[in-house]
């Protein structure tokens, strides 16, 4: 967008660039904001002449139009025109004013439609289905497996582990590694993160050991050993990993387990407990755990 303004004319440092609002939905209100809050202050101070915005839909997805409307309003009464990269809007325009201002209505009313009935009322009630039937929903996947993404097998039979964790053997060793080394420390997860960064064993490099034909593996690790610049996990990835329940072949739907027998497990029962005990203060099922014991993470000293 700053590159199209400059072409456009404007010089750089006439241009300020707002792009704290990043992950921040559309639907809040101005003020909710920082980046918009910002944006509206310069607008009533006369500040600025002009919005630039990739699309209307950058600005708001509000359904009662609530806040749009109070954003045209502050741009018509202090002649501030909003620029996309296929039109120019300008509220106070002795004769085009209204148009553009219902024009940019519609924009903004078609983005939220979009993200009420296609966003909420379809795609995501699609992916809960899917995570309800125990089916990888697009997210990152655990470390040790991958996504099955065959609808049919090769002898043409439809594929009941469609979209379904497989073990990944390269990886499923390491975080069995990973478990065995908290219980040769003891339950201690700085003591196992601290021999992980020095000797391993690492994460092979995903380049190196791609998964096999119909097969995938999001992830998003990028943590390096310092020691040694070989990719391993977070302490608190680690820590993570340690409790989650998925490795014993058990699926969640929104933090509540849903099948205890969904996918391959690929932790022993009694090693996964040792390490769910040490870390979990709640069972499985969402109780307190009765288990539970921690190990110290320092030594209290004699007076």
């Amino acid at each position: 967008m700053v590159e199209h303004l400059i072409r456009q004319g404007w010089q750089r440092e006439q241009v300020i660039m707002i792009d704290m609002d990043a992950g921040i939905s559309g639907t809040k209100k101005i003020k909710e904001r920082p980046g918009m809050s910002y944006l509206y202050d310069l607008i009533e101070a006369s500040a600025i002449g002009l919005v630039a915005s990739q699309d209307v839909d950058r600005f708001f997805r509000d359904m009662a139009q609530i806040e749009t409307n109070i954003f045209i309003d502050a741009c018509r009464r202090n002649n501030v025109q909003m620029l996309t990269p296929t039109f120019v809007y300008d509220f106070a325009h002795p004769t085009q004013g209204r148009y553009h201002m219902q024009m940019f209505r519609d924009h903004a009313q078609r983005a939220a439609d979009f993200l009420e009935f296609h966003i909420k009322g379809r795609l995501q009630k699609s992916r809960r289905f899917l995570s309800l039937q125990g089916q990888w929903m697009g997210l990152v996947v655990a470390l040790g497996y991958m996504v099955d993404i065959r609808r049919t097998l090769p002898e043409g039979g439809s594929n009941p582990n469609f979209r379904k964790y497989t073990p990944f053997p390269a990886y499923a060793d390491i975080i069995l590694a990973y478990f065995q080394l908290f219980k040769q420390f003891n339950g201690n997860v700085q003591g196992t993160f601290r021999h992980i960064q020095q000797h391993g064993p690492f994460i092979p490099e995903f380049a190196e050991v791609p998964p096999p034909p119909g097969f995938i593996y999001p992830t998003n690790l990028v943590k390096r050993s310092r020691f040694t610049g070989k990719l391993i996990l977070s302490q608190y990835a680690l820590e993570q990993a340690l409790k989650n329940a998925v490795y014993i072949g058990c699926w969640a739907v929104n933090r509540v387990i849903v099948d205890k027998h969904n996918h391959e497990p690929i932790i022993p029962l009694d090693l996964f407990m040792f390490a769910f005990n040490r870390l979990s203060p709640v069972t499985l099922k969402g109780e307190p755990n009765p288990h539970h014991t921690p190990q110290r993470p320092w030594v209290r000293h004699e007076k």
